[in-house]
């Protein structure tokens, strides 16, 4: 059942990513066809640049779950090279456990200052879209890697392995 939950998670997550990474291309593309072809037309077009900082803002913040269930997060690895596997596993539970409540904090934080957010009813400039939008990516990312950072105390086997090479 959690293998399940954790992969129906993980390609929830993958969508949300390409479909992200994908508007980013398309959005400037069609900013700069505009602005080369149609120089009338691409003044309706002022918030793209904004657009596009919110989509980079969003990108970041859910692949920081994705990124550490691929074992892609950077990591400092000089150490395992020198302690023994039993105490690894200990180091890496330590870390764990460390990393989940500093993402759980950091949710909780940006959950508060999302909430302040919206109560002032700040809006985007160019989009004039309430402003929460770009910052609920911070709690929702921080969630996204708690999860994970649990999913890491509870079953250890599921980390990804840890790269032995530079």
């Amino acid at each position: 059942m959690w293998t399940k939950l954790w992969a129906a998670l993980a390609s929830v997550e993958r969508v949300l990513l390409v479909c992200l990474m994908l508007a980013l291309p398309v959005i400037y593309g069609i900013n700069v066809l505009l602005h080369n072809l149609a120089p009338g037309l691409a003044r309706h077009l002022d918030g793209v640049d904004e657009l596009s900082r919110f989509i980079l803002v969003w990108l970041v913040c859910v692949s920081l779950g994705y990124t550490m269930d691929k074992g892609r997060h950077v990591s400092m690895n000089l150490l395992q090279r020198f302690i023994g596997r039993s105490l690894l596993f200990w180091v890496q539970r330590v870390i764990d456990v460390i990393g989940a409540l500093f993402c759980a904090y950091m949710a909780y934080i940006g959950w508060q200052f999302l909430q302040r957010i919206i109560a002032t009813g700040q809006v985007s400039n160019t989009l004039d879209v309430s402003m929460g939008w770009l910052y609920a990516a911070l709690p929702l990312g921080m969630v996204l890697l708690t999860l994970r950072y649990v999913r890491y105390v509870i079953f250890p086997s599921h980390r990804p392995a840890l790269d032995s090479t530079d």
